[in-house]
């Protein structure tokens, strides 16, 4: 049986056919359009002239010619001229203690005075016996010029007398140990000391500190430093907290070195130290030694460093401005704000001091500070042509923004 499609069943397939056609043409000629528009911009901009190069603000320092010496660092100890530590020779019970603890005492001043009762009564038993002495010595004498008396009794008379002499002498002796006075012009150090307190012999009572218009410093140093000074040479001293700087003079260097260390100890003189520095302070001893060594002084802020080593870049002249160019550098190790390079720059050019993080090969500059100079006389110069101080103001703000 044979089936026959109805008039209106095919002209409707016909128009959604030719519908669907008409839309993919349409969606077709959309994206042709927009792909030729696409085309059309691309090579446009291939056209178009490249956008101004924008300079980066930078700060630039010149290169100072300079020198260096090599040094070393090491703690040194402050030592009074005189110093001693007070002992007591005898043994005694304290009888009287003229010092104060952290005072000044001049030189012979009384210290300390032990118990010298016993020693007294002592010495007046043998002035008495000396007398005793010198007066069987006279009767001798007499006797002896007239032939009545014998060579023997003198000698024992006068042996009696050298005797009671030595006696005397002697406990004078031990009288004067029994006061210690100051051998010198010193500051007390601290103690504990009581009237009525028993002291042995030997019992460490204080210290003396000399005091005088210098102090000596003594500090260790490594061999290979010992041997490129000389006495008369100048160490530079940084003192306590404040870091107050000094200069002292090496006056004697010892003459061997630690068998352990190795180090040399030597010794120098400052004068006129300050009033805060003390007996057995630490300081910070700068030794500066070897020849001279020329080097180029830019901001430590101009170094960058990496794993291939030190960068700085230089503000090299082109025709179209100022343009960065990387130079390896030699820098001297220490140093805060000032990096001393021994190779890679001259002396006179011009190093890129602040901003140099921002900064890569060839890239243009812009000196800050010329800048900034520029933007005030131009806002200067607005003012002085009677516009208002604030609007002037506003000017140089975006002529510096522009320039940034």
């Amino acid at each position: 049986m044979n089936q026959t499609v109805a008039p209106g069943s095919r002209l409707r397939w016909l128009r959604t056919a030719i519908g669907s056609i008409l839309v993919v043409l349409a969606v077709v000629g959309i994206l042709a359009a927009i792909g030729y528009a696409k085309v059309w911009q691309i090579k446009s901009a291939m056209a178009a002239p490249p956008p101004p190069e924008m300079p980066i603000s930078v700060t630039l320092a010149a290169a100072e010619e300079s020198s260096f010496r090599r040094s070393s660092v090491v703690v040194g100890n402050v030592l009074a001229p005189e110093s001693i530590t007070l002992k007591t020779e005898l043994a005694g019970t304290v009888t009287e203690i003229p010092m104060i603890p952290g005072g000044e005492v001049q030189r012979g001043e009384v210290l300390l005075r032990l118990d010298i009762r016993t020693e007294e009564a002592m010495l007046k038993s043998l002035e008495a016996s000396r007398k005793l002495a010198e007066s069987t010595v006279q009767r001798s004498r007499q006797l002896n010029r007239i032939n009545a008396g014998s060579e023997s009794e003198l000698d024992i008379a006068e042996a009696e007398l050298s005797r009671a002499e030595a006696g005397i002498e002697e406990l004078r002796v031990r009288i004067d140990k029994k006061t210690l006075r100051a051998p010198f012009d010193a500051r007390v150090g601290l103690f504990d000391l009581h009237v009525g307190q028993y002291l042995v012999e030997g019992n460490q009572v204080t210290t003396l500190e000399g005091i005088a218009d210098y102090f000596f410093i003594d500090f260790s140093m490594p061999s290979h430093v010992a041997d490129a000074i000389e006495i008369g040479d100048d160490v530079f001293l940084q003192i306590g907290a404040d870091k107050l700087q000094a200069t002292a003079t090496i006056v004697a260097v010892d003459a061997s070195a630690n068998p352990i260390s190795r180090s040399v100890t030597a010794r120098a003189r400052l004068s006129n130290p300050p009033p805060k520095l003390q007996p057995n302070d630490s300081v910070h001893v700068t030794v500066m030694y070897g020849q001279p060594i020329p080097v180029r002084q830019i901001p430590a802020t101009a170094v960058r460093r990496g794993p291939s080593g030190s960068v700085v870049f230089v503000a090299t002249e082109t025709e179209s401005g100022l343009r960065a160019q990387s130079r390896n550098v030699v820098v001297v190790p220490g140093g805060s704000a000032v990096a001393r390079v021994i190779d890679g720059i001259l002396a006179g050019e011009s190093i890129v001091a602040d901003g140099s993080f921002k900064v890569y090969e060839g890239a243009l500059l812009a000196d800050a500070r010329s800048t900034a100079a520029s933007n005030d006389e131009s806002a200067a110069s607005v003012q002085d042509a009677g516009v208002p101080a604030a609007v002037a103001a506003d000017v140089a703000i975006q002529n510096r923004e522009a320039g940034e």
